[in-house]
C-alpha cells in the first residue's frame, strides 16, 4: 500500500515525539482520534513503525566513547558472515554493525565508558569474534550531528 500525505506526516510527527498521545496526534494531522488510530494500527502492522524507543544519554550514563571499528573477515567459508552477524547480537557495546563493501567487510560502532574499556573490548571481545583477520578503529572526537532512524523531514519527501 502506498502512503498519502496524511500517513507521511503522522510517521514524520511518531518519528519526532513517539511518545505523543493519539489525540494529540489526530489534531496534528487534522484527524478525529478514532481514525487517526486506525492509521497508526496499520502503519505498524504494515511494517512503517518498527517499535517505539526511548532515546538515553550516553553522557549521563557514563559511555563517553564511541568507536568505529572497521573489519575484514575470513573468507575462506561464506558462512562466516552470518556467524560473525549473530555473534555481535550478543554483545552490548555495539550498538550497530554493518555489511560493507570495499576494503573492510563489516563495521561495527562500540560505545564504551572510556578507553580502559576500549583496549578491553578489543583485546577479549573483539578477538573472539568469528574470522576476524584484520580491524582499523577511529575513536569520535566530536558528534556532529546523530540520529534516531530516518530523519523526519526525509519522510514528507517520500
Amino acid at each position: 500500500m502506498s502512503l498519502d500525505r496524511i500517513d507521511r506526516e503522522i510517521l514524520r510527527i511518531l518519528n519526532l515525539k513517539g511518545r505523543l498521545p493519539v489525540v494529540e496526534l489526530a489534531k496534528s494531522v487534522n484527524l478525529t482520534t478514532s481514525p487517526c488510530s486506525d492509521r497508526v494500527k496499520r502503519l505498524e502492522k504494515e511494517g512503517y513503525i518498527k517499535g517505539y524507543h526511548a532515546e538515553l544519554n550516553p553522557e549521563k550514563l557514563g559511555l563517553d566513547v564511541q568507536v568505529f571499528i572497521h573489519i575484514r573477515l575470513d573468507q575462506t567459508s561464506f558462512s562466516i558472515f552470518d556467524k560473525f552477524a549473530k555473534a555481535v547480537e550478543d554483545m552490548p557495546e555495539i550498538e550497530e554493525c554493518y555489511s560493507l563493501s570495499g576494503d573492510f567487510d563489516t563495521m561495527i560502532k562500540v560505545r564504551v565508558k572510556d578507553m580502559k574499556a576500549y583496549q578491553d573490548f578489543m583485546s577479549s571481545k573483539l578477538g573472539s569474534l568469528p574470522g576476524v583477520i584484520q580491524t582499523r578503529s577511529e575513536v569520535v572526537i566530536e558528534e556532529h550531528k546523530t540520529s534516531f532512524g530516518i530523519n523526519a523531514d526525509l519522510i514528507m519527501t517520500l
